[in-house]
């Protein structure tokens, strides 16, 4: 089972990043092997609902309008070599509010990993560790660049960013453990609309999540709870104005089915109300369903 147990942990990687909504994206993680295959390319699709808003004093507002949002993610890595491996993760998002809705690409994000602390030999204690180095590419649109009333056509940070990180992960019987930590820094970048005029200057952000799954022969049933924050974005132009950070937490719950040793399914649920003090933020709750084929060696 413990290659079935590093395996599912490309799943809740991907789902712990589900953005806040109100900005249509956020740091994105391609799919990582944490496993022992060759390759591996999945589909997901699922769909998002705003509940709330958190303003930046921290006070809640519950939505009175329905904002919903579904996203088409295709996600694929290849080993390079024995310890070295690339992926890539592009997402396709349709929102929608009221009778208006936009859809087009989120942020593409490319990933290059190495194998840090591999599993030679056998160890009570000792993780696997992957460490990457990864590149986000603004295709989505920023929120400062929405040509839409309800800022439907955002969905992406819309900036250039580099991050680095790392994901640690256990096998312990029937029980997985993982935790992944990242930190990224975005560019600044012109903006010239009927809205905004002037530099955008974002800061620093990251990410820590950390989870835990059982299980049987077939089936695996886990959750993870991860943290996400990011540095204001400021505006330097004809009117100077200061952003506020942003930060929120979000709890995932899964299923996931081993179909044979090709094919697997991950269904799974995630919260973005029940935990951290969020700020600054729109609170989603998303369903998720993804089908993963896979490459051995």
């Amino acid at each position: 089972m413990n290659w079935f147990c590093l395996l599912v942990f490309s799943f809740f990687l991907n789902e712990n990043v589900q953005a806040s909504a109100c900005c249509g994206g956020s740091f994105a993680s391609p799919a990582t092997i944490t496993g022992d295959d060759k390759a591996h390319f999945s589909s997901s699709i699922s769909y998002s609902e705003i509940k709330s808003d958190v303003g930046a004093n921290g006070l809640w507002r519950r939505r009175s309008e329905n904002e919903s949002s579904q996203t088409l993610r295709l996600e694929g890595a290849h080993i390079l070599s024995d310890r070295w491996q690339a992926g890539i993760g592009v997402p396709i998002i349709q929102r929608q509010r009221a009778d208006d809705r936009s859809a087009g690409l989120g942020d593409i994000a490319t990933q290059i990993g190495y194998e840090y602390l591999p599993e030679l030999e056998y160890s009570a204690w000792k993780p696997k560790g992957i460490g990457y180095l990864q590149l986000t590419a603004p295709t989505g649109r920023s929120i400062y660049e929405s040509q839409d009333s309800f800022g439907l056509d955002s969905r992406g940070r819309g900036f250039w960013a580099l991050g680095m990180g790392t994901i640690l992960t256990k096998a312990l019987a029937r029980w997985d453990l993982f935790l992944r930590g990242e930190l990224h820094r975005a560019r600044e970048k012109n903006v010239n609309n009927t809205q905004v005029q002037g530099t955008l200057k974002p800061g620093w952000g990251g990410n820590l999540t950390i989870g835990a799954g059982y299980n049987t022969q077939r089936l695996r049933f886990g959750t993870n709870l991860g943290w996400n924050y990011e540095d204001p974005v400021d505006l330097l132009g004809p009117t100077n104005l200061e952003g506020q950070a942003q930060r929120f937490a979000t709890l995932t719950l899964m299923a996931s089915y081993l179909a044979d040793e090709k094919w697997s399914a991950t269904l799974s649920y995630a919260d973005q109300t029940l935990f951290g003090s969020p700020s600054n933020t729109s609170l989603a709750q998303t369903v998720l369903l993804q089908v993963q084929r896979r490459w051995e060696r």
